[in-house]
This record gives C-alpha cells, structure tokens and sequence, in this order.
C-alpha cells in the first residue's frame, strides 16, 4: 500500500516524436500575362492612319 504522505511516481513522460528534416517549399509560380490587368492597350501609330485626336490643333498660327 503506498504511503499517502509521499507523491506518486509520475510515470516517464513520452518523448515526442522526431521532427522530420525540414525541406523548403518553391515559391509558386505563375505565369505572366501578355499584359498587365490595368493597362490599357496602346494602339500601334504605324497602323493607325488618322493622326491622334490630341494632336489636331484647334488653332494653328500659321493659318492666318
């Protein structure tokens, strides 16, 4: 019969598992897009007959 002034044996605590090694993980890759969501697509001046509409002038000095 144990004595009840002394404590009881703790059992041996279980040890924890061994960590495995530690491997990184690649960043995730992703492809590129042509173009970036936000931009806006220029258009090519080499296919574009027309001058640009900024670039008509309203008065001309020369035409007076």
């Amino acid at each position: 019969m144990p004595n009840p002034r002394e404590p009881e044996p703790k059992p041996p605590s279980p040890q924890p598992p061994p960590t495995p090694p530690w491997n990184p993980e690649p960043p995730i890759e992703e492809p590129d897009p042509e173009r970036l969501p936000d931009e806006v697509p220029v258009p090519n001046p080499d296919e574009n007959p027309e001058p640009p509409r900024h670039f008509r002038p309203r008065f001309n000095q020369w035409n007076n």
